[in-house]
């Protein structure tokens, strides 16, 4: 029968290490991605608060973000442990460790798909009637306090009709400031652009995990048929 593994682990442990190592960094990544989204998505804490938004909102700016932040944490510690099984040829961790980075590759897919394939359109409508119905009530120093982060002014074109300028940030004479640029586009934008990018770091990552795993998985066959684990 032709072997068609390296005849030591070491041409299989060695490969698994820079894998790791190179997972390790961008698992970091995924904490910055994770971090910056979450401080993006906090902004519309008071908006949902207020407004009463549906669960789909929540899961888009919520858990989402944490999710990816989460995800990059665990893999900054599995692939340190991932590296140490490797090193020391340990079979039983290896075992461990592939189990566990294959649970991670699932949800990392299907954080990375949500992401991806995510459509703004249904919850775009939920966010203007909730935009414009607290613009006009007394909570709307929320909305003032989203414009000036933004840096837009009035939701939409619709929305010049009620005066919405009235809520715009102004200058120090008063002046209304980014007139023209409305919030929506503003605001869909920001979230169209990190959600490509959550889902363009879960794909380059579940790819290189991949790899990682058929590694791991040779190693241990590698280290059963040569009875060298311990």
């Amino acid at each position: 029968m032709v072997e068609y593994l390296p005849s030591t682990p070491r041409y299989l442990k060695v490969p698994l290490i820079i894998l790791n190592v190179i997972l390790w960094l961008l698992g970091l990544v995924l904490v910055i991605i994770g971090g910056i989204c979450v401080g993006f998505f906090s902004r519309f804490k008071e908006l949902q608060e207020v407004g009463g938004v549906s669960e789909s909102i929540k899961s888009i700016s919520v858990s989402l973000p944490a999710g990816v932040l989460s995800i990059g944490i665990f893999f900054m510690v599995l692939t340190v442990a991932g590296c140490i099984v490797a090193y020391k040829e340990k079979m039983v961790g290896l075992v461990f460790y592939t189990i566990l980075m294959l649970v991670l590759l699932v949800v990392l897919i299907g954080i990375g798909g949500e992401a991806l394939t995510y459509h703004n359109a249904d919850i775009g409508i939920e966010i203007e009637d909730n935009w414009k119905n607290i613009s006009y009530s007394n909570q709307s120093v929320v909305i003032k306090k989203l414009e000036q982060f933004f840096e837009c002014c009035c939701f939409d074109e619709s929305d010049l009709k009620l005066n919405c300028t009235a809520l715009c940030p102004q200058d120090d004479q008063k002046n209304i400031l980014y007139n023209g640029t409305f919030c929506y586009d503003v605001i869909f934008g920001a979230v169209n652009s990190k959600l490509y990018l959550v889902g363009s770091a879960g794909v380059a990552i579940g790819v290189i995990e991949l790899v990682s795993l058929m590694f791991a998985l040779f190693l241990i066959v590698r280290l059963y048929k040569s009875n060298s684990y311990r």
